[in-house]
């Protein structure tokens, strides 16, 4: 969940000129660049019925359980680079172990000088199994005055163990509700699309799947993100090829208990009418459900608050952080899904939300493996996490 700051002034300096201050993304649909790993791990043939181990993420940009000031609850600005080390050390941990062949992630970084400068997209590709990267920028601007934001380059990044053929974003709508300048800085949300080709290095294999990446608006006040929910949907229901998407829609499930009164949230305000939450709508995630297979179907979601608990995947405050009323932060609500088209399935069992150390995640043989990383110290997002069945 990104929390914007509407009072953002950016300094249009003579000898820069406003133009060079911030990448406008004025584009419909574009390719975009593919990395790869500095040392390649060849992943074999995956055969003729693929088992794809999935795994969605919002990072936090590195900074794990690091209150910044946009949770409302800490004055951070920036990172030491030793604490962002430190912290993406952890983060390659937990993906070696869960060994993801299609990792999607939100809110990484790549030049932002609140996250020390650091090169995550190219971090993760040398620290764990996966061999190619794309890059999804949604947020780029030389300098943002505000609250010692600085230099920003922020986006979602699709990372795969087999080769990407093709990469690409697509721009969503932007919001309404901001005056110019906040609009000019502001993020420019993209759906990331790569077409993977499920081939060993050696080139045996061949058979094209489809991976989307997306990161929903939070804080607009104008519908934005209930239009760019749609609009995904939409994308979706074009592709023609076999698919997964995995995201931080910043919405939870049409049957959740609760939709309001999040033990995470002040009950007195520190934070401007700039951070208010709008009100839910789950209502616009039922397509999905609907029309595609989700990792955790809703009757396995279930309607007791203690059920659904078990897939929340998002809290501002982590365990070692108390609210209001002493109590201490733990996971509250579903943000972050995985779907597939109607063409493949889940492995049964398979789809969780990996919230704790401890807890057990399926492993290619099908067995139980126990996590050693704790989720809930890594980020403000569990990661989901499915076994998908490619037809």
């Amino acid at each position: 969940m990104f929390r914007p700051h509407l009072l953002w002034l950016a300094l249009c300096l003579p000898v820069l000129g406003c133009e060079a201050m911030y990448d406008s993304m004025d584009f419909d649909r574009e390719k975009v660049t593919v990395y790869e790993a500095a040392k390649t791990v060849d992943p074999g043939d995956p055969g003729a019925k693929p088992e794809l181990r999935v795994m969605a993420w919002n990072v936090k940009y590195g900074a794990a359980r690091i209150p910044f000031w946009f949770d409302c609850w800490g004055d951070r600005v920036k990172m030491s680079e030793a604490e962002v080390e430190a912290n993406m050390a952890k983060l390659y941990a937990h993906i070696k172990e869960v060994d993801p062949d299609i990792l999607m992630v939100e809110e990484i970084e790549v030049n932002s000088r609140r996250s020390a400068y650091y090169q995550m997209v190219q971090g993760i590709l040398d620290h764990t199994n996966l061999n190619y990267a794309a890059y999804i920028q949604t947020w780029k601007a030389r300098y943002v005055a505000a609250d010692g934001v600085g230099r920003m380059d922020l986006g979602n990044a699709i990372f795969s163990r087999y080769p990407i053929a093709k990469a690409e974003r697509i721009r969503q709508v932007d919001r309404t509700d901001q005056d110019a300048l906040t609009s000019a800085f502001y993020i420019k949300r993209a759906i990331g699309r790569v077409e993977v080709e499920l081939r060993s290095l050696k080139g045996t294999g061949g058979k094209r799947v489809v991976a989307f990446v997306v990161h929903t608006e939070a804080y607009d006040n104008d519908g934005t993100k209930q239009k760019q929910v749609k609009q995904i949907h939409e994308v979706l229901s074009a592709e023609t090829l076999p698919f997964v998407i995995g995201g931080d829609f910043n919405e939870v499930p049409p049957t959740a208990t609760r939709t309001e009164n999040f033990p995470d949230e002040r009950e007195t305000a520190v934070c401007s009418a700039d951070f208010a939450q709008p009100p839910y709508t789950p209502e616009i995630m039922k397509p999905f459900y609907d029309d595609f297979r989700a990792w955790v179907p809703l009757s396995q979601y279930d309607k007791t608050l203690a059920e659904q608990s078990r897939y929340f995947t998002h809290t501002v405050l982590g365990p070692d952080e108390t609210n209001e009323k002493g109590e201490p932060g733990d996971w509250n609500r579903t943000l972050d899904y995985l779907f597939i088209d109607k063409s493949g399935n889940w492995k049964a069992g398979s789809g969780t939300v990996l919230q704790r150390k401890g807890q057990t995640v399926m492993d290619a043989k099908g067995a139980a493996q126990v996590l050693v990383e704790d989720p809930l110290t890594l980020s403000d997002h569990a990661p989901v996490f499915g076994i998908w069945e490619v037809k």
